[in-house]
């Protein structure tokens, strides 16, 4: 290769290369900043609707719909979205939409679970199992008390939380059968 070939194929080379510099340049600059405080501070500010709305019978399913929306708002460390969940479900049901308030209390026992909450968890899958004994489904019923027993069943309890757990279970006869086992 000639002297000058290589010269104009260096040549083109650095060119490309300032021409490709912006592309890649951009490329390299940092993000903007995540606003995690915005979302925290609508999540919060719906929950807060929610509260007021909840005082009300009429509102229970505005409410329920609001604290629905605020935990799935939150970010999937945020104990708030628990308690926005349960919350939720419990007007739900009371709203008469029992099958709503079976899901959300389902969805609550499984966030809790994610946190480490197993009281909560398991309490909340006491509820669930109830409300689906109530709309009679016996297989699901069944399968929630299960869980709920096993979870009483934990380390992490103490021998007060796991007593309360097990008379709490067995007031409830889909849920007291399977913790008596």
């Amino acid at each position: 290769m000639t002297t000058h070939m290589r010269n104009v194929l260096m040549a083109g080379g650095m060119l490309m290369a300032v021409a490709a510099a912006p592309v890649s340049a951009t490329a390299q600059q940092k993000l903007p900043p995540v606003r995690v405080t915005a979302s925290a501070e609508y999540a919060d500010d719906l929950a807060l609707r929610a509260e007021s709305l909840s005082t009300q019978v009429t509102q229970f399913k505005k409410a329920a719909q609001l604290f629905e929306r605020s935990a799935e708002v939150r970010g999937p460390g945020d104990s708030r979205a628990v308690t926005c969940l349960r919350s939720a479900a419990t007007l739900s049901y009371y709203s008469g939409d029992k099958r709503k308030g079976l899901g959300l209390m389902e969805k609550t026992a499984d966030r809790a679970i994610r946190l480490g909450d197993v009281i909560l968890a398991a309490h909340a899958y006491i509820d669930a199992a109830v409300i689906a004994s109530e709309l009679r489904q016996g297989a699901r019923a069944q399968d929630l008390s299960e869980r709920a027993a096993l979870l009483a069943k934990s380390p992490l309890l103490s021998e007060t939380q796991r007593t309360a757990l097990l008379h709490r279970m067995s007031g409830w006869s889909v849920v007291g059968q399977v913790a008596a086992r």
